[in-house]
This record gives structure tokens, sequence and C-alpha cells, in this order.
């Protein structure tokens, strides 16, 4: 990546004079001229300013190495249809859902060494070189073995995870909830759950139209991928764990 850049779509408005940390977020494009010096041009992301969320304008096929190679900027990478799109570190609310799910599903896990837990900052190759980063991810350890795939990787993950959690957040649309799960179900997930904390419901999908909302008084439950978990879909709500 050693080609110069374009300049970014951005406001021109007296804020831009206003020293950086003040731009953020509300403007990340000027951050991102700073941060992203050497930058493809042809992967320049352009911004969406009600949302935050970067798209690039053109398409290109990218590698493994140059997702790996992007700063640490405070967004989310991932490749959709040739294009990297950047969402913005979610909120706290969002946050804690995932840490509640990750450590109950962790513990779970390591009592019956199932397989690996993983995290929003994993990459996964769909099988249309779309990359995709689910909020919390289990993939089994017979499919790990198979894969000869070992706690040491240093490559993303060639497929979807088996069970893939999704936490929904403002920005997203149920069009590109829907394009999340084709590339999932298609490329090895067996069982994905679409948390919305908004209306306090999940939706448990096992395939992108097998799909079934319950509510706040039902259970998560691991099926044949998690036997015996289960988790109160209530607690991803609560208040403090202490109260």
């Amino acid at each position: 990546m050693n080609e110069t850049l374009s300049e970014p779509r951005m406001r021109t408005s007296t804020v831009a004079a206003a020293p950086l940390k003040m731009l953020w977020p509300e403007d990340p494009s000027v951050e991102l001229c700073r941060i992203w010096p050497q930058v493809d041009m042809a992967v320049r992301p352009i911004y969406a300013p009600s949302m935050n969320t970067a798209v690039v304008s053109v398409r290109k096929d990218w590698t493994e190495a140059e997702l790996q190679a992007l700063p640490e900027d405070g967004y989310i990478h991932e490749v959709v249809n040739g294009e990297l799109v950047m969402s913005p570190k979610n909120n706290w609310y969002h946050g804690r859902i995932c840490t509640r799910l990750i450590t109950a599903i962790s513990n779970f896990d390591r009592e019956h060494r199932l397989g690996a837990v993983l995290d929003s900052s994993t990459g996964f190759w769909m099988f249309n070189r779309n990359c995709r980063a689910p909020d919390v991810s289990f993939v089994p350890k017979t499919r790990l073995e198979s894969l000869g795939f070992k706690p040491s990787e240093r490559r993303f993950f060639p497929g979807a995870p088996d069970l893939a959690i999704e936490i929904l957040s403002p920005n997203n649309t149920r069009a590109e909830i829907n394009e999340r799960l084709k590339d999932f179900f298609a490329s090895g997930t067996q069982i994905a759950w679409i948390i919305d904390p908004e209306n306090e419901t999940v939706e448990v999908c096992h395939s992108p139209t097998k799909r079934r909302l319950v509510g706040s008084g039902a259970f998560l439950e691991g099926e044949h991928l998690l036997p015996g978990f289960q988790f109160p879909i209530a607690n991803l709500f609560k208040d403090w764990d202490w109260d």
C-alpha cells in the first residue's frame, strides 16, 4: 500500500479549523487523514456523517495482509463485496451485552472443552470473500481439528463461525442483517443469534429464512453446538450485576 491518497469527502464548515480531537466522532474522515497516511487511493473511505460509517468508493480484491496492516483507528473493519466497511466502536450497553455472553459461553466452554469463543476483533472469510467480524463467535473443536487450525494461527478463519452472534446497533438495517445471515449460513454457520437491545428480544436463526423471535422471558440455548448451555435472555439486559 504505497500509492498516494485522494482527499476524502468531508464537510468544509468552520468546525474544520478546530483541533482534531474536537472533530471526533462527528467527522471521522478528518482524523483518518492524519492517521492513515499510507492507505491505498483505491480503497480510501468515504464517510456517511449521519451514521459515522465509512465505505470505500472503489471495489478491489483485499488480501489478508492488507486487512491486518490497517491501523488501530477505533473502527471495526470488514470487507463486503470488495468494499472496506468501517464501523465505529459500539456503546457501553452493547459492550456489556457482548461481555456477558462471551463470559457465559467461555465459562461453559472451558468446563466442557467444546471449542473456541472469539470476539469481534476476529476476522472470518466468507465463501464470497467477504470478511465478517461477528460480535461473538463460537467454533467447535471438531471443526478446528479437521482444518488443522491451531490456537496460535495468525490468519483469519476460513469460513463463518458455527455460532454467530450479532448485537444490533442503531445504524444497522434489516437489509444489512439479512446479507450478513446469507454470508454466515453459506459459509458454515449453523445457528445465529441476532440480539436487539432496544426491544430486548433475540432472533434465533437456523438459516437466512428459518428465524424465530423470542422475548426476554426465554433462554438462549446452545442446542447441539453447546449441549446443555442455557442463558436467560433477560440477563443480557439487566442492570448492574451487584443490584
